[in-house]
């Protein structure tokens, strides 16, 4: 189970401030609030999906 929780720690970790300098190069006239903000909806889609892919191998 730690190990479930740290690879989603893990990749929030990476995911968020990735995701935010793409968001950045891509809409560079948009304010840091806009880019942190799509930032965060992206990695909390990202994280969903993982755990429905992870809840639909474990089923």
């Amino acid at each position: 189970m730690w190990g479930i929780i740290c690879i989603f720690v893990f990749t929030i970790l990476l995911a968020f401030p990735g995701f935010y300098i793409i968001t950045r190069k891509v809409f560079p006239k948009k304010s840091k609030r806009f880019a942190s903000l799509l930032s965060a909806v992206t990695t909390a889609l990202f994280i969903m999906l993982m755990g429905a892919m992870l809840l639909g191998t474990t089923l």
